[in-house]
């Protein structure tokens, strides 16, 4: 029996996918964020992720840790190729690519369109009919990704910090030090700087953002209004660079868009850029992209998926 793996390596968390050969979904698992950001670049920490969240599958599927797979396939947030060289896990027949490659094999099938990841990050890839592609954002938290859960954050806590400055009331400042348990703005600047709040931890502030904005409060309004935008126009970009005959079909993915009032921002927001958007549900989630690509990179023609039972 040949096997395939699929690993999702994002910047809050990490899943993995094991299946046969004839397409079954053997077993899952999740595991710590297996980004490089802030680390050196020969750190084994991602290889380490990948490694652990794959024998935690493994384990889970009853399958020895000797396993051999035809194929695993990994996409890995901010990867980059030749300009983010990763320290190689121990698998057989492995390979990496950015996870809005995985993303998009999920969302699409290998058909065309357009993938939106907004999650701790954001990025869009699209792909047209031809195979050729188109990339925008993901440039990271400290350069980029505008929309993300990580930079509404951000601008909350920053807002916060200004309109103290100022002398100014803010909203955002009596839920921030309650979410992060700190006595003021500045213990937590300096517990963010210091590395005692972790990344992911900031953009899960996101989640209090938004419910500010569900309760209509002014600031939380406006950042989700700028969310949803900046987010819309990174699709926009990527459309308007394959410049495609027909638009590409647009697929929203990450924890974002599971917050229905801003799924429902950003739908209009895309729409003001691209009229006749067409905005899909995707077929599956990253991870299954990554499985789908394992199974191709085995040359094994597996043309469904299904879970196995428990």
């Amino acid at each position: 029996m040949k096997y395939c793996a699929g690993i999702d390596g994002g910047q809050s968390s990490t899943e993995c996918a094991i299946g046969d050969e004839w397409g079954v979904i053997l077993a899952r698992a999740s595991g710590p964020a297996a980004d490089l950001v802030g680390e050196p670049r020969d750190s084994p920490r991602q290889a380490a992720a990948l490694e652990s969240v794959l024998a935690v599958a493994l384990g889970r599927a009853k399958l020895p840790d000797s396993t051999s797979f035809a194929a695993v396939v990994a996409g890995l947030s901010g990867y980059d190729g030749g300009e983010s060289p990763l320290p190689a896990p121990a698998f057989e027949r492995f390979r990496a690519l950015h996870d809005s490659e995985i993303a998009h094999a999920g969302a699409f099938d290998g058909a065309p369109g357009i993938v939106l990841i907004a999650g701790t990050g954001s990025v869009a890839l699209g792909i047209d009919g031809e195979g050729k592609r188109a990339r925008a954002g993901g440039w990271g938290h400290l350069f980029g990704d505008e929309g993300s859960a990580f930079w509404i954050a951000r601008e909350a806590l920053g807002t916060a910090m200004r309109d103290e400055d100022a002398g100014a009331p803010s909203a955002f400042v009596a839920p921030a030090l309650e979410f992060f348990n700190r006595t003021s703005l500045r213990a937590l600047q300096h517990a963010v700087a210091h590395g005692e709040i972790e990344r992911s931890r900031v953009a899960a502030f996101a989640e209090v953002v938004l419910q500010a904005a569900r309760d209509g409060e002014r600031g939380a309004l406006e950042l989700r209004r700028r969310a949803a935008d900046a987010l819309a126009k990174l699709a926009h970009v990527v459309q308007g660079r394959l410049a495609s005959a027909r638009a590409l079909p647009i697929a929203p993915l990450g924890g974002l868009f599971a917050d229905q009032e801003f799924h429902e921002h950003w739908k209009w927001a895309m729409r003001a850029h691209e009229r006749s958007a067409a905005i899909v549900k995707p077929k599956h989630d990253p991870v299954v992209g990554a499985l789908r690509l394992a199974y191709r990179e085995a040359d094994l023609d597996v043309v469904s998926l299904v879970e196995a039972r428990a």
